[in-house]
């Protein structure tokens, strides 16, 4: 054999190679770029690296995360352009897409603390249930997958398509509060402190577990993730990341001296299963489901 042939079969050997780990190579395409998501998008990468194989989390929307909203995001999911998404379920979300029923936030997200302006602080300090909470006036994205919660509680609500429209409408006196995951609330009022403050004696509760959604495109994909949730929640990784992000907020929110207003939430399907907050919640709140 020529040393040319054997150096053209080398090559191609080689070429079958990278060929071969590139198929092997796990592609996870999404939308949600913003500070808001980093959890969700650390627990996928948690999840995939618990795999042993080569992956890539990707968005097409990484300098561009105004452009794109979550109804906007949720149909690339589901005509197959996009990968995934975590978002709180419903019974559309689904039918449309693959559910991996292993909540995001263990439940965390459905703990609500209210963003008000100074000013308002004298009259929500007297709401002590949800009968004396009704006449004040919400605030919520009118995509998100919860809004038809606080409709079900009778309690009145100011939409906008646009998230940080929302923050600077609380300011401009549009609503009376900004209802904010105790997970969320820190960062965003480190941006609006000198407007805003978070009601000191209220919170809020609704189950409100958020799911991975696969696209119906990448079953395989849903399997892979699910594999690497349920290795991460049994060799203890997970609740490590949800301790290393959420111990300190859970804490400095004092949650147990909360006043707690549990809501129903109408948009969870009937078999949903329950989540188990007894791990995070102060120990008088663990049966609120």
């Amino acid at each position: 054999m020529t040393p040319t042939r054997i150096a053209i079969i080398l090559i191609c050997l080689i070429s079958i190679s990278s060929s071969v780990r590139a198929q092997d190579k796990i592609i996870v395409t999404h939308y949600q770029v913003q500070s808001r998501y980093a959890f969700g998008l650390s627990l996928l990468d948690l999840a995939l690296s618990k795999l042993d194989t080569n992956y890539e989390i990707i968005s097409p929307y990484k300098d561009r995360a105004l452009e794109i909203n979550e109804a906007r995001g949720e149909i690339e999911v589901i005509t197959g352009d996009l990968d995934l998404e975590f978002m709180s379920t419903t019974s559309h979300r689904e039918s449309s897409m693959i559910p991996i029923k292993i909540p995001v936030y263990q439940g965390i997200l459905g703990l609500r603390l209210l963003l008000i302006k100074p000013s308002m602080s004298p009259k929500i300090s007297q709401v002590k249930s949800l009968e004396t909470l009704r006449p004040f006036i919400a605030g919520h994205g009118v995509h998100w997958g919860d809004l038809p919660v606080y409709e079900a509680n009778n309690l009145k609500v100011v939409t906008s398509a646009n998230y940080e429209s929302l923050f600077k409408m609380l300011i401009g006196g549009r609503f009376d509060y900004f209802h904010r995951g105790v997970n969320e609330i820190w960062d965003e009022l480190d941006r609006y402190s000198k407007d805003l403050k978070i009601a000191d004696h209220l919170m809020l509760y609704y189950p409100h577990p958020v799911y991975f959604f696969i696209s119906k495109h990448r079953p395989e994909l849903a399997l892979q993730i699910e594999k690497g949730l349920k290795i991460a929640i049994e060799d203890g990784s997970y609740e490590k990341l949800f301790l290393e992000n959420f111990a300190d907020i859970i804490n400095r929110a004092h949650l147990g001296d909360r006043i707690l207003i549990i809501l129903k939430n109408p948009v969870i399907p009937h078999d949903t299963p329950a989540i188990d907050t007894s791990w995070w919640m102060p120990e008088n709140f663990n049966n609120i489901e």
